[in-house]
């Protein structure tokens, strides 16, 4: 035991720089399996006056997968994180194959729970809002907080709603787990009050359980990152040395390579775009068109390039893959693998507005002057156009591009 504590106290001092060594006990991975404490952001499940409590079937389970539930139970009973339950509800309970070869995850299935609840309507960042926060910034450092949702207690008294049936037992959680419709928006509620001083400072920004601090010079930037560090530790939240990284130049953050000057796709997630096959069904036209719109900022007459595509997905057509879809599928992924970057915007330097109108959408190009004396782009917009808009003069088409803009940037 006592060599298997070394060996994880100096993994984890490798993977931490050593001014934040005084802080090691946020990484430790034993340290956090402790039962979160109560705090004012704990998850409520408030439920539709019309909703009619459900049981549902027992799902039979391999041997494999009775292994991993027993191991699941008897994990989450010792932390606290599910307790026995004598609930009139019942959601499922059963295992998904994960892509990799024999890997199992585990779901609580609470569409029909989901149904019944009112909705919290806390709104996600917006990606783009917090990428141009980072003008300026030449250091980063991007935090992964441990354990996720289950940081987040299931208000007193609503933990019976969340129940779900095992061959074991009916248990019910007593923390957060996927699945329940409004958990993201509570736990980002929970992140930004946890976090608020330093997000209004303006030298962090978070998305879920990701956390990333950044800064222009060093000496600023590990005196922010100690201060985070000391919030975090008041507040009971650990985080996973191996996915944090500590005074870099350049990080991945929300799909996006970041660099002091410039923003990049994430080569991995563009990894297998080259050998995308063309799509048979209608499912497979949105499955590559969904993929593609995370990363539309990055190309320029987006909706125009696509309109074939998305002409597809129209209900009630006849699925039919003409020269056309061909011509823009190839395209679309010919305009990905370039690799395309965007400069960092700087508010405090002019820009320029790049208009452009099809019959079907409108296309504009913001740009800003570079160090090279050059108009670089910071970003594209592509926007269809409503039926009664296509009527529209071209001028006037031109004109609703660069209003959007506006209104967009």
């Amino acid at each position: 035991m006592a060599h298997q504590q070394q060996t994880v106290k100096k993994d984890i001092d490798e993977l931490i720089p050593k001014y934040l060594l005084g802080y090691r006990d946020c990484f430790e991975k034993g340290k956090a399996k402790r039962f979160s404490p109560a705090r004012t952001y704990d998850h409520t499940i408030d439920l539709k006056l019309d909703f009619m409590p459900r049981n549902c079937k027992l799902y039979p389970l391999s041997p494999v997968e009775q292994v991993e539930q027993d191991k699941f139970l008897e994990e989450n009973l010792w932390k606290g994180y599910i307790r026995k339950s004598k609930s009139p509800i019942a959601s499922p309970f059963f295992f998904v194959a994960k892509k990799e070869k024999g890997a199992l995850r585990l779901t609580q299935d609470y569409r029909e729970l989901n149904k019944g609840t009112v909705k919290n309507a806390y709104p996600l960042p917006l990606i783009s809002e917090l990428l141009d926060k980072l003008k300026g910034a030449t250091l980063f450092t991007k935090l992964d907080l441990r354990n996720g949702y289950n940081n987040v207690r299931i208000k007193d008294g609503d933990q019976w709603k969340a129940a779900f049936k095992t061959n074991r037992g009916l248990f019910e959680p007593t923390v957060m787990f996927f699945g329940l419709s409004n958990s993201p928006a509570t736990f980002q509620a929970f992140m930004n009050n946890i976090l608020s001083d330093f997000i209004d400072k303006g030298w962090c920004v978070v998305y879920m359980d990701d956390i990333l601090l950044f800064s222009k010079d060093q000496a600023e930037h590990r005196e922010r990152t100690e201060r985070l560090m000391r919030w975090l530790k008041k507040h009971d939240l650990f985080l996973k040395p191996e996915k944090c990284e500590f005074d870099v130049a350049e990080v991945i953050f929300l799909g996006m390579v970041i660099r002091p000057s410039y923003i990049a796709m994430d080569p991995v997630k563009l990894a297998g775009i080259a050998k995308w096959e063309p799509p048979q069904t209608v499912r497979g036209v949105r499955a590559f068109l969904g993929f593609r719109n995370f990363y539309r900022k990055f190309i320029g007459k987006y909706m125009q390039l696509t309109r074939p595509l998305n002409d597809l997905l129209q209900k009630n057509r006849k699925f039919d893959w003409t020269r056309e879809c061909q011509i823009a599928f190839d395209l679309l992924k010919a305009k990905f693998l370039s690799k395309p970057i965007l400069i960092m915007p700087d508010i405090d330097k002019p820009f320029i507005i790049e208009a452009d109108a099809s019959k079907w959408a409108t296309g504009v190009v913001l740009r800003q002057k570079g160090t090279d004396g050059k108009w670089h782009p910071c970003g594209y917009l592509s926007k269809s156009l409503l039926p009664t808009e296509r009527n529209y003069e071209i001028y006037d088409r031109e004109l609703l591009a660069i209003y959007r803009a506006l209104v967009e940037w």
